[in-house]
């Protein structure tokens, strides 16, 4: 009678403990290659990656995929493998295999607790599964929320609109890790279509921590050719010096006329922080690219050589919120000088403008700032803002 009991208190002791985990917040990385195969073998050590990637890899994994650079999952190869865990990674000894040598893998790790939740975004649902399938890729994220995602996620959460993990549904994923982003596709499926999924990343602490932004002018470096148009860091750097961070937070582009670059149709060879903007014509379908402006998001030590002060000169209790350059030089003509290099904006209560949620019409050093309520998803007003400029340093020393 004792055993009875004791083994139904272990099973329930079980099922509560399979449903904690279960409801446990997870987070997949981005994919590890850290050494190619050799006459050894292959090794991804979780210390090994750790120790290089620290910040990028929790210290106790739940979980771990492997598959080889082609693209193969582990469990559809030949190979058998000295060590396949979460806790210590993967090793494939060439020794060990029969008739064959270890293939070149690459790990990714699933995460939980506090490495997923430190730094996160909110949740994103750009696409739906009603044609070839559900695709949440990070660069179109990228694209259409610049100054919400980083250019480089060190995890992924996926789940339906209706708040189920990915993990729990029946779904095949083609895609799911930090690098990439997310992507199911509806032939992959048995007898459906995907679900509709969101996502949200978590970044680097810094990411997080930066709560003070400033943005540059909008720059245009480059005209198109029949090469195309590149607006390159180091480019902007050298054609507008002063006026340009070296180490953006993240990056924007549209045409000359106004378009977002995501709407233009054009397929980018590069659209991020790290890099810049460049559009290469020739991968263009019959046509050259368009001629593209960006804006850069910097760190707030770019701003701080020669800054105003605040300013609120409008409130939102109208159109929207008007903090307009022109406006400014008018009122205070001997506080602003004539061509700022960056501008921050923040509501008047000190919560950074990033981080709001509103939709801003003009937001660059060149104009200034305006929000307008109309353009506010779900009705709602634009917050009260004000703003500071950053000017040239000899502005400051006259």
């Amino acid at each position: 009678m004792l055993v009875v009991q004791s083994f139904a208190v272990w099973c329930l002791l079980a099922s509560d403990l399979h449903f904690i985990t279960s409801a446990l917040e997870t987070c997949k990385t981005a994919w590890f290659d850290e050494h190619d195969v050799s006459t050894y073998g292959d090794s991804e050590l979780l210390s090994d990656l750790r120790r290089k990637h620290r910040t990028r890899i929790c210290s106790d994994p739940v979980d771990m995929e492997a598959q080889t650079v082609s693209g193969i999952k582990s469990q559809h190869t030949r190979n058998t493998f000295h060590t396949f865990s979460a806790a210590e990674g993967l090793v494939c000894l060439n020794s060990e295999q029969k008739g064959s040598q270890c293939e070149d893998y690459k790990v990714m790790f699933t995460c939980t607790g506090q490495f997923c939740s430190e730094c996160r975004t909110r949740w994103f649902d750009h696409d739906d599964p009603t044609g070839n399938g559900d695709y949440e890729v990070l660069s179109d994220l990228l694209r259409m929320y610049p100054r919400e995602i980083c250019p480089q996620p060190i995890a992924i959460e996926v789940q339906t609109v209706s708040g189920e993990p990915a993990s729990n549904t029946s779904d095949t994923f083609l895609n799911y890790d930090a690098t990439y982003g997310f992507a199911c596709v509806n032939a992959d499926q048995r007898g459906g279509s995907c679900e509709d999924y969101r996502v949200r990343y978590t970044c680097p602490t810094e990411f997080c921590q930066v709560s003070e932004r400033c943005r540059t002018q909008w720059l245009n470096s480059d005209d198109p050719s029949d090469e195309g148009d590149v607006e390159s860091i180091p480019q902007l750097l050298k054609t507008f010096p002063g006026q340009v961070c070296g180490n953006p937070l993240s990056i924007e582009a549209k045409t000359t006329s106004g378009i977002s670059a995501e709407h233009t149709g054009d397929t980018f060879l590069s659209y991020d922080a790290a890099f810049g903007f460049a559009c290469i014509s020739e991968k263009q379908r019959n046509k050259q690219c368009e001629d593209y402006q960006v804006i850069l998001t910097c760190p707030p030590d770019f701003c701080q050589g020669c800054r105003t002060s605040w300013f609120n000169l409008d409130n939102p209790t109208k159109q929207g919120d008007y903090e307009t350059l022109r406006q400014l030089q008018m009122q205070h003509p001997n506080e602003v000088c004539s061509q700022p290099v960056a501008i921050e904006a923040m509501t008047v209560s000190g919560v950074p403008a990033h981080k709001t949620g509103d939709v801003f019409q003009v937001y660059d050093a060149a104009r200034g700032f305006a929000c307008v309520n109309a353009e506010q998803p779900g009705g709602r007003r634009c917050q009260d803002y004000k703003i500071r400029l950053t000017c040239p340093l000899d502005f400051c020393s006259v």
